[in-house]
């Protein structure tokens, strides 16, 4: 099977994953395979690396993420989400362009991080919480989080 994509430099981001073809919007990019999985109180005890290179599951899981998935950089305007272990475009992606992802999509625990995609609506930072991001991109990402990402958002907009 001909690879979908190459990891190499991403300049000050580190390493990145960049497109070897073309993708559609709605493209399966990758799908990436599952790391192990980890209790949030056994965190501590996984080398600087592997912390640094989590995929929250709920509140108390974590999922060590594993190549390609592990270098797909953040962005304030991605151009792939992610679903499950898949990431599929979200608009059209040129070969050789990188494939990034908007880290909020899957973010539980608000922890603040510096940016570095550049984008024309970067701040500068971002805060890792779903609910962080406007209610237009919550809606829009909403079939793409987590469960109970879900769960919290139909809590919070059902009629009571």
């Amino acid at each position: 099977m001909k690879q979908n994509t190459i990891i190499k430099s991403a300049g000050r981001k580190g390493k990145g994953v960049f497109a070897a073809k073309s993708f559609k919007k709605g493209d399966l990019i990758f799908r990436n395979k599952k790391g192990r999985v980890v209790n949030k109180n056994d965190i501590s005890k996984l080398s600087k690396y592997d912390q640094k290179h989590l995929n929250e599951i709920d509140n108390e899981t974590f999922e060590i993420m594993q190549p390609p998935g592990v270098f797909v950089n953040h962005s304030c305007e991605p151009n792939s989400i992610p679903k499950g272990q898949s990431f599929f475009a979200l608009k059209s992606i040129q070969k050789c362009e990188e494939i990034t992802s908007d880290y909020r999509v899957t973010g539980l625990f608000k922890n603040k991080w510096k940016c570095r995609c550049g984008t024309k609506n970067c701040k500068g930072y971002m805060v890792s919480d779903f609910f962080s991001l406007t209610p237009k991109l919550q809606k829009n990402y909403l079939p793409y989080t987590l469960k109970v990402i879900r769960e919290e958002y139909k809590r919070r907009h059902s009629k009571s």
